[in-house]
């Protein structure tokens, strides 16, 4: 198969699959945290209080934890990554251009210098995590290679992108890997802990109003 007909491959059928199991598999995980908080606290959902859920959601989203006062330059490096990621994947112009084409939508695009700050920032930050997993003991000690696996898996698609865009080892490689390595993050997330891109905000707000009726704040 070559280069041209894989990009194909990748970038129509096998990317359907890929968001089809994205959606449906997180919408499984979410349905399933959602049974198993019920199983185990029948009372935890009774009584939802959805105002307390989204300060909870909120005081997590932005710096105003207890992680991050406590670790200021772990919260800095997390946000970096996180934002990057998301900015550079739905605001960077080919992405735009894209998601416009297959889906008659469309929003105000990123420049592409700063997308590409961005992926610089994301791939220091990346940097960042495996250098703080191989150096520090109690951080090495809980790391396993799923762990790893999906750092890789999650910096790929920015580092490939980056390669492309620059047209760093050949462009037409480079996108190819760009678009299977995306897909491959859209198929990981329902099963590793990638899947905390959507259950942090059920399990956030399943949290906070459970605090709410506790009546001890949003930590």
């Amino acid at each position: 198969m070559t280069l041209l007909r894989l990009y194909d491959f990748a970038a129509g059928p096998l990317f359907a699959f890929s968001f089809s199991v994205f959606v449906l598999g997180s919408a499984w995980r979410v349905l399933r945290f959602i049974l198993l908080a019920r199983a185990a606290d029948p009372a935890a959902l009774r009584g939802f209080r959805p105002a307390w859920a989204l300060k909870s959601i909120l005081h997590w989203l932005l710096p105003a934890n207890i992680t991050a006062r406590a670790n200021p330059l772990m919260t800095l490096a997390g946000f970096v990554f996180h934002l990057a990621l998301l900015g550079v994947a739905l605001c960077f112009s080919a992405h735009v251009v894209l998601i416009d084409l297959a889906w008659n939508i469309s929003w105000p695009a990123l420049p592409d210098a700063a997308a590409d700050w961005l992926t610089y920032l994301f791939l220091a930050s990346a940097t960042f995590f495996a250098w703080r997993r191989l150096t520090l003991p109690h951080v090495h000690a809980l790391t396993t290679a799923s762990d790893w696996l999906v750092l890789a898996i999650t910096t790929l698609p920015m580092l490939t992108g980056l390669c492309a865009y620059r047209q760093w080892g050949g462009y037409d490689l480079m996108i190819t890997l760009h678009v299977l390595s995306g897909n491959l993050m859209l198929l990981a997330v329902p099963f590793t802990k990638l899947s905390h891109a959507v259950l942090f905000f059920v399990s956030r707000a399943v949290t906070g109003s459970d605090f709410g009726k506790r009546n001890v704040g949003a930590w």
